[in-house]
């Protein structure tokens, strides 16, 4: 037998025993891929309540090592004795050679997917529904690996999340956070390299959603952030306004557009560059009434650079800012009563301040912005602008009797770049005074020296009518009408100030003094010194010149200007030759308009020669028209009449009231001590409020409307009873509403403005 024929039923031996050795391999292959996840899936289902305290359910698990692939998919695991889910994932999937990283001591995966993961994490304390679990492994120390170990390699490549959500419930937060449609990625993490990049991307199920970037050098103790927010909607931050202030309302949404690179070992690399965006924003009191908010505001910042210690401000843009002020008799204010404040006495000092917990979002946020105070002394800043545009403030005084109500809208305020290198920073603002007058103004400052101030204010076409709460309660004169101009100037110089202020009150008319004023202030003949005042046109012409040294604690502007105008006044009350020789020359009065006494529609000596006036007008000029619009202010004459009813209920006035019944009402000031009682009896649920407003809400709204519109029905007869006595028919006057231009900054007492224009038309309507 020859050599090759030996060798034949080796070699066909050796090829069995291959085949044998390939087929178990492939069948082990098999049953790994195929059976061993089967087994394993209903062992861990059988016995994770056993090893974790909660139950584990699982679609299937792959193990493919033709692929490469291995992944645990459908997974739900439940919280303790609880159908409540834990964790689940839809699937969890990688891909490796681990037979090459097992031979390589050298672990590398790559293509790790996470499908539709779901984590509910509550909190209670500092204790987690997770903390068992870290404590499963108990309290033993491992032990150091030898010096001599070889370093295991580890990297996972191409990791990406879709679809995830998280909720967190924790007795620090007011309501559950959840966070959903999360997705994440990164390209790797390795234990080659301390520096690691992701890019997130998540909505919150409360509003608002997170696209961005995060990377992290743990090697050079390094974060960077790149981020947006977008539509954070802020209601959801209102439970912890509450813990500050009385609010009922938190509207708005806020966008931000954030890139911040920092180090927590070096507070010097701080370097932050950012665009804040609020629209929408309102916060209410206490009651639901509006107390602050705007339409949008948008504030840019260019460079926040600690290492060179530079500070860029960009711009700061708020549009439509609105709040309202109140003042109330017993000195509380608007703030005070909205603020929850906590105060404290320490050796005759009172320190106040706000009460809320470290762990609230807003007190935290306030303690990272003073931080970044403290590690930024910027030695060199700019900023490019600031502009508010089309605010409003409303204020509001119950301290006089009858409240006094104002509004500064279409308020703008711009202001010149301001930087480390220029001296000076100007800041220019208008408005609308109560929709009639207007304000300007120019402020210029020293940033680097507060006490280095100038500024301009020019004021015109201020309705003085407006301000007739305040002329009646601190000047014992109603203040019927006029307007005011003012122009002044001051400068503050090394603490020497020195101001000059021009006043010009154009057509100033006051009525007779009342008897219901503050009792604190001594009563002058305003009408006497306002009549001796005036120039042959009817004006008032001042000049109130103040100077003193602002470092003074006990100097105060406003005494001095008062004692300048006080002076002005007595001398000319002092002197009344003018007066007289004016009163000879004849009468004063205009045809503009007839007034009334409130609650008052009978025609006396005051309303019958205005109306005397305005017929002989007429008469003299055929070509012209008048119509009379209402000068009536509704809501005061309804709080008046209402004022009136109750007080003639306190006094037990019953049927037809005489002259000297109807004077003695309204001579009793519904601050009366024993007319406050009365109210308290009648209405104790009202007590606080401002006395007439307690008054209409007794009387009751639909009745005091009744009785006005019946009040304003019976003065329209009357006057024009009176006109068509004197010889003036319609279509030569008529009754109408009045456009805003018209009334406003005249409304006040009832009565009619006199509106003319021409009669082109004998049978038109003015």
């Amino acid at each position: 037998m020859d050599q090759a024929s030996r060798t034949a039923p080796a070699h066909r031996r050796w090829l069995r025993r291959l085949l044998w050795a390939g087929g178990a391999l492939s069948l082990l292959l098999l049953v790994i891929a195929y059976f061993l996840p089967y087994l394993l899936k209903r062992y861990i289902e059988a016995h994770s309540e056993e090893w974790i305290h909660r139950q584990v359910r699982i679609e299937r698990i792959v193990l493919n090592p033709f692929t490469f692939t291995y992944g645990v998919h459908g997974v739900v695991c439940n919280e303790p004795g609880s159908e409540e889910v834990f964790v689940s994932w839809k699937r969890v999937e990688l891909k490796a050679d681990l037979w090459n990283a097992w031979r390589n001591n050298a672990w590398r995966f790559r293509a790790l997917r996470i499908d539709d993961p779901y984590v509910h994490i509550t909190q209670r304390g500092d204790r987690f529904n997770f903390s068992d679990l870290l404590e499963l492994g108990g309290t033993d120390t491992v032990a150091p690996e030898p010096a001599d170990t070889v370093p295991v390699l580890f990297a996972m490549a191409d990791i990406q999340l879709s679809n995830g959500r998280i909720a967190y419930t924790t007795d620090l937060l007011k309501a559950p956070a959840v966070i959903q449609d999360l997705n994440a990625r990164c390209d790797l993490i390795t234990s080659e390299s301390a520096r690691m990049a992701f890019d997130l991307s998540c909505a919150l199920a409360s509003g608002g959603r997170l696209d961005g970037g995060f990377i992290i050098d743990t090697d050079r103790s390094f974060y960077e952030i790149d981020g947006r927010l977008q539509a954070f909607a802020l209601p959801q931050l209102l439970p912890y306004l509450q813990d500050f202030m009385h609010t009922t309302a938190l509207t708005g949404e806020v966008d931000l557009d954030l890139h911040l690179r920092d180090s927590w070992a070096n507070s010097s690399a701080l370097a932050v560059r950012a665009e804040l965006g609020v629209s929408g924003l309102d916060i209410t009191d206490g009651d639901g009434g509006e107390l602050i908010g705007l339409r949008r505001a948008r504030i840019r910042l260019d460079t926040l650079d600690a290492r060179s210690e530079r500070f860029d401000l960009h711009s700061i843009v708020v549009d439509g800012f609105h709040t309202r002020f109140q003042l109330w008799a017993d000195g509380s204010q608007t703030w005070s009563k909205v603020l929850k404040l906590d105060s404290t006495a320490t050796a005759g000092d009172t320190t106040v301040t706000l009460a809320a917990s470290e762990d609230n979002v807003f007190v935290m946020l306030a303690d990272y912005i003073r931080m970044l105070g403290q590690d930024l002394v910027a030695n060199e800043y700019n900023a490019d602008s600031l502009a508010f545009t089309d605010a409003t403030l409303r204020f509001e005084d119950f301290t006089p009797e009858r409240p006094f109500r104002y509004t500064l809208d279409q308020l703008n305020v711009t202001s010149t770049r301001m930087n480390s290198a220029q001296g000076t920073v100007d800041l220019q603002a208008d408005a609308r005074l109560n929709q009639r007058g207007r304000v300007q103004s120019v402020f210029r400052f020293d940033p680097k020296d507060f006490r280095n101030v100038e500024a301009t204010l020019a004021v015109e076409e201020m309705a003085l009518a407006d301000l007739d709460a305040y002329g009646r309660w601190y000047g014992a004169h109603p203040i019927n009408s006029g307007t005011l101009s003012y122009t002044g100037h001051t400068r503050i110089q090394e603490g020497q100030l020195k101001s000059e202020n021009h006043l010009q009150a154009q057509q100033l008319k006051l009525g007779r003094k009342v008897d219901t004023h503050d009792p604190d202030i001594y009563v002058l003949p305003l009408r006497l010194a306002v009549g001796l005042l005036k120039d042959v046109k009817g004006n008032i012409d001042l000049d109130v010149p103040v100077e003193g040294d602002v470092r003074d604690p006990k100097f105060k502007p406003w005494p001095i200007v008062w004692q300048v105008l006080k002076n002005l006044l007595v001398k000319a009350v002092t002197a009344p030759g003018r007066l007289i020789g004016r009163a000879l020359g004849g009468a004063e009065d205009d045809l503009e308009e007839v007034r009334f006494e409130a609650l008052a529609s009978a025609l006396g000596k005051e309303q019958r020669k205005a109306l005397d006036g305005l017929a002989k007008g007429l008469a003299a000029k055929p070509d012209l028209a008048v119509a009379l619009v209402s000068l009536m202010d509704v809501r005061e004459e309804g709080e008046e009449l209402a004022a009136f009813l109750l007080k003639r209920e306190h006094l037990a006035l019953a049927g037809p009231l005489t002259a000297a019944d109807s004077a003695r009402i309204m001579a009793l000031s519904t601050r009366d001590s024993a007319f406050v009682a009365y109210l308290d009896l009648r209405a104790p649920g009202t007590k606080g409020q401002p006395e007439r407003q307690r008054c209409l809400a007794l009387v009751g709204m639909e009745v005091v409307q009744a009785r006005v519109a019946e009040l304003e029905r019976m003065r329209e007869a009357a006057v024009a009873a009176a006109l068509e006595a004197a010889g003036l028919r319609p279509p030569r006057y008529a009754f109408r509403p009045g456009t805003p231009e018209e009334t406003s900054g005249r409304r006040g007492r009832p009565g009619y403005a006199f509106i003319f224009d021409a009669a082109d038309d004998p049978g038109s309507t003015p």
